[in-house]
């Protein structure tokens, strides 16, 4: 019972949210990580944990001419292509766009895929840089070189931590009966768009083919422990409100019209990261008992100087407020555990830390020393003093930093140091008419009350009416806060200006059949 250490700050968010949120895994890595788990599993259900297939899938052949970097150095062993050639020089001649026996033109094939670099994953190693969602042959895992002394490349955990196989299952096998029915024609479409014919497609398969079968890079590796777990958290009760939102959002993407494959492709990427954050701030807010006035989240679209605009004012201190119950409903949910583990007698606190967290040590002063010599009918206040020590001296805030980071990651945050304000980028926008396209088109103000119900975002004077901004912000302000958003759209040919006082959304977000 020890070994699962439920002290340790990730069974904390497990606890609280459903699942372990990371930051290192922003938006792009957690739409790759679904869908690569949707199509390793050929977009059905497991019919068990032991069925699942791991995501983590190489193409090391296609990722060394899409990136330029040899992903097939330090493999002497077989031969690709030819008798003369070995996965090792087919690595390198691919990475350096040369023509390869019965190949012609790959240096125009590299240029086209280098365009489809997702420039949001081009930081660190380039093992962990990613293609932006476009056909299934094109997805790959992580990958890292095994030490800086080893050439060797291997699929393994960087960016990607498991939340996204959770977030797959809870797309195909919701608990919820509606939401499974949107579910499943959610992952129909994204198998239709992901699977159809495609030039690159071609190149990508053809590329694979010539490595040696039966070898450690050609395969994925077998389904690791705690990515089952993952797949099974995808059944926790916590989970499932955000599995009925989430379902039917990614629907409305994948069956809007209008835009095409991987347009649809891209706005499922920002709406899965959206969800996700927004499935946390709904869970701390019930957690902390926030009042109902005080659950928005406030966009501004700018204009104005930072010092007189009052929108942007109220929306800096709309995210202080969200990464502050955050904070406090880690911190409860720490005590609450700690309370409950007390009452069910066990002694051996340090075992249910993490070993390098410092909690665990056999100084008098330790969180677990202190756990040791509370009494038996401590109260919950004590409990909580020393949940609060715990969380300032370990990691307990990466759900709060993962929050931050998936909110950047889609457009959702500006501003710089103690100045974040929340807003919503055209890639943002875009991606909330798609969710909602089942009711596009609508007039403006109808859309602004759909986001305010979806995802509790304030944008005009009559979404912040039944919350404690209607008396912290002028009306006006906001009616201008709304204009420009309606600017913002129809810029980004996601809204038409009929008049000076009307403006119709999503016009062009006619459903398709599923």
């Amino acid at each position: 019972m020890a070994l699962q250490r439920r002290l340790a700050p990730g069974q904390i968010a497990k606890a609280l949210f459903g699942l372990d949120p990371d930051r290192d895994e922003r938006a792009s890595q957690l739409c790759a990580e679904t869908l690569l788990t949707l199509v390793q599993n050929d977009y059905k259900t497991p019919s068990n944990t032991d069925d699942l297939r791991s995501p983590k899938r190489q193409r090391f052949a296609l990722r060394s001419l899409a990136l330029g970097v040899n992903f097939l150095a330090g493999r002497d062993t077989g031969r690709a292509g030819d008798d003369s050639t070995t996965p090792q020089l087919y690595g390198k001649r691919l990475a350096n766009g040369d023509d390869l026996r019965s190949s012609a033109n790959l240096k125009l094939a590299q240029a086209a895929l280098q365009g489809l670099i997702d420039p949001d994953t081009q930081r660190g190693q380039p093992g962990a840089w990613l293609l932006r969602p476009f056909h299934e042959s094109l997805l790959w895992y992580d990958a890292r070189r095994s030490s800086a002394s080893k050439p060797e490349w291997s699929v393994r955990k960087v960016y990607m931590r498991g939340s996204g196989i959770t977030l797959a299952r809870l797309l195909m096998d919701p608990k919820d009966a509606d939401a499974a029915v949107k579910g499943r024609a959610a992952v129909q479409e994204m198998k239709r768009v992901l699977t159809g014919p495609s030039p690159l497609a071609d190149i990508s398969e053809r590329l694979e083919a010539a490595l040696p079968t039966g070898e450690s890079y050609t395969r994925s590796p077998d389904t690791e422990g705690d990515e089952k777990e993952s797949w099974e958290q995808g059944r926790s009760p916590v989970l499932q409100p955000f599995a009925s939102s989430l379902c039917r959002h990614a629907e409305g993407v994948m069956l809007q019209g209008g835009a095409s494959g991987p347009a649809r492709l891209w706005q499922l990427r920002t709406i899965l990261a959206l969800d996700l954050a927004i499935h946390a701030l709904r869970v701390v807010w019930a957690t902390t008992g926030t009042p109902h006035e005080d659950r928005y989240v406030l966009l501004s679209f700018g204009g104005a100087a930072r010092a007189q605009d009052r929108v942007r004012q109220r929306s800096e201190e709309s995210y202080r407020r969200a990464r502050i119950r955050l904070s406090e409903a880690t911190v409860l949910t720490l005590a609450q555990t700690m309370q409950r583990l007390s009452v069910e007698g066990v002694t051996n606190w340090a075992a249910e830390f993490e070993p390098r967290s410092g909690l665990g040590g056999g100084e008098p002063d330790s969180i677990a020393s202190q756990l040791r010599e509370l009494p038996s009918k401590s109260s919950m206040d004590d409990y909580l003093r020393l949940a609060r020590s715990a969380v300032e001296i370990a990691n307990y805030g990466r759900s709060e930093e993962a929050f931050r980071v998936l909110l950047e990651s889609i457009g959702l945050l500006a501003g710089w140091g103690g100045y974040r304000y929340l807003t919503a980028s055209p890639d943002l926008l875009g991606a909330l008419v798609g969710a909602l396209s089942s009711k596009m088109p609508m007039s403006s103000s109808d859309f602004f009350s759909a986001v305010r119900q979806e995802w509790g975002f304030v944008i005009n004077q009559q979404s912040a009416a039944e919350t404690s901004l209607a008396g912290q912000v002028d009306g006006a302000d906001l009616e201008r806060n709304a204009r420009r958003a309606e600017q913002l759209m129809s810029g980004a040919g996601l809204a038409l200006g009929l008049s000076d006082r009307t403006t119709v959304v999503g016009e062009r977000a006619a459903r398709r059949q599923p």
